[in-house]
C-alpha cells in the first residue's frame, strides 16, 4: 500500500503544483485500487503473508472507520473557514487516511502542516508571499509521508 500511497501523492501533487486542482478521476482510480487491494487482503486473511503484510494497519472495520477521521475533520474545518483547506486536499488525506491508518495519517498531517507553516513563514520573510497567498499543500503531504518512510526503515534496520 506504500506504493500506492506513494503514487497518488506523487500524481496529485503535479496537478496540485501545475494547476492547483486534483483530479477526481485520479482519486476514484486510486480509491478503486485501495479498496481492491485492502479487499484481497481481508479475503487472503493470514494466509499469504505477501498480501497481509502489503497494509500497514490491521484491516478491520473500527480501523478503516478510524482512518478516514482526518479527512472528515479536514473537511468541516474547509467548510466553516470558506474552503481555506481545499476540497481536493481534503479528499487526497481522507483517501490517504484510508490507507495509510490512523495513526500514520496523524503524523503524516502534523508533520506535514508544521513544514508547510515554516515554508509560509520563510516566503513572507523573503517578500515572496503576503498572509493572504495560499500554497499548494500536497507537495507537503508527499515529503512529510516519504520522510516518515524514511524513518520507519532506518528504526527497523536497527
Amino acid at each position: 500500500m506504500n506504493i500506492v500511497a506513494i503514487l497518488l501523492l506523487i500524481s496529485c501533487t503535479y496537478t496540485d503544483l501545475k494547476k492547483r486542482i486534483v483530479s477526481r478521476r485520479v482519486l476514484v482510480m486510486f480509491l478503486i485500487m485501495a479498496a481492491g487491494l485492502m479487499t484481497c487482503a481481508y479475503a487472503a486473511g493470514d494466509r499469504y503473508e505477501a498480501v497481509g503484510n502489503s497494509l500497514i494497519y490491521d484491516l478491520n472495520l473500527e480501523n478503516i472507520i478510524f482512518s478516514v477521521i482526518p479527512g472528515i475533520i479536514l473537511f468541516m474545518v474547509s467548510l466553516f473557514t470558506g474552503e481555506a483547506i481545499g476540497r481536493g486536499d481534503v479528499y487526497v488525506v481522507g483517501l490517504l487516511g484510508l490507507m495509510i491508518g490512523f495513526d500514520r495519517i496523524f503524523a503524516v498531517l502534523f508533520l506535514s502542516m508544521v513544514s508547510c507553516g515554516v515554508f509560509g513563514i520563510i516566503c513572507m520573510l523573503a517578500k515572496g508571499k503576503e498572509k493572504k497567498d495560499t500554497l499548494p499543500y500536497i507537495p507537503f503531504l508527499l515529503g512529510s509521508y516519504l520522510i516518515l518512510i524514511i524513518i520507519n526503515y532506518a528504526l527497523k534496520g536497527v
